[in-house]
């Protein structure tokens, strides 16, 4: 099992490489404006450790959003690469991604406040409960895109089950890719500059999602996530997911047990 994880990572690492380094002016211009928030953000924190009064709090947190949100927006543009569905044009408009539909930026912003909520409210209980079910949430936004793409209905909570039913059994390997990049973090310190880490990062994660999305295609005779390169090729009526029990996130499940 342990040397499958292993090889799954290493193979989704090197695809984002690929792609990376093949591309890199493409990715650099696509988190252009996230590196700027970036290194607005970070000034104003510097000087505030430094002593020095920082009376924009309010906009560095209203930025700090901002910044999430592109960085979602830009997932889903990673995972259509990683697709072959995207084309690798026009980076700095793919950047607002995020603000093309409102449901994308609806959708984000109410799954980050709904799944900190429950993740927050394990996490009273203990620090590994609420760690676990953070990595079974972690895939929930994409889940909607897909849905909403294909012209399929899906509720925030639907979203959320269906992200903890795909992360059974990956909740470990997700976690252990995560933190495969914490030298590439120190590194970009030193030696590597972070805009090329972070695109590497985030391109990994999408290609962690686009393989798991994949699996669920096969493995269901109804689809959980409908991929857009299958999709058209398809004819069947559109199914809807199980709809998620009023008390589903007041209980702990069996399969959200730690790898």
């Amino acid at each position: 099992m342990e040397e499958t994880m292993s090889t799954r990572r290493r193979q989704f690492k090197a695809d984002a490489r690929q792609l990376l380094d093949r591309n890199f002016r493409f990715y650099l211009l696509l988190f252009l404006p996230i590196f700027i928030i970036m290194i607005v953000t970070a000034v104003p924190q510097w000087m505030n450790g430094a002593g020095v009064d920082n009376p924009g709090y309010n906009l560095l947190s209203l930025l700090s959003i901002i910044s999430g949100l592109l960085t979602v927006g830009v997932s889903f543009v990673l995972i259509d690469l990683q697709r072959g569905v995207a084309e690798l044009t026009e980076p700095v408009s793919k950047s607002f991604t995020i603000f093309n539909r409102g449901a994308y930026l609806w959708g984000a912003f109410a799954l980050e406040i709904i799944t900190s909520v429950f993740t927050i409210l394990w996490s009273v209980l203990l620090l590994v409960p609420g760690i676990i079910k953070g990595l079974a949430y972690s895939q929930a936004i994409y889940i909607y895109r897909d849905y909403l793409d294909q012209g399929h209905k899906i509720g925030f909570l639907e979203a959320i089950t269906l992200s903890r039913k795909m992360m059974d059994g990956h909740k470990w390997e997700y976690f252990v890719m995560q933190l495969s990049f914490i030298g590439w973090g120190i590194a970009c310190v030193l030696i590597i500059p972070i805009i090329w880490v972070v695109p590497y990062m985030n391109q990994t994660m999408a290609n962690f999602y686009v393989n798991l999305a994949a699996q669920e295609d096969e493995s269901d005779e109804e689809p959980t996530v409908v991929s857009p390169v299958d999709d058209a090729d398809q004819s069947t009526t559109e199914s809807k997911p199980e709809t998620p029990a009023d008390g589903d996130e007041k209980t702990a499940d069996n399969d959200d047990k730690t790898e």
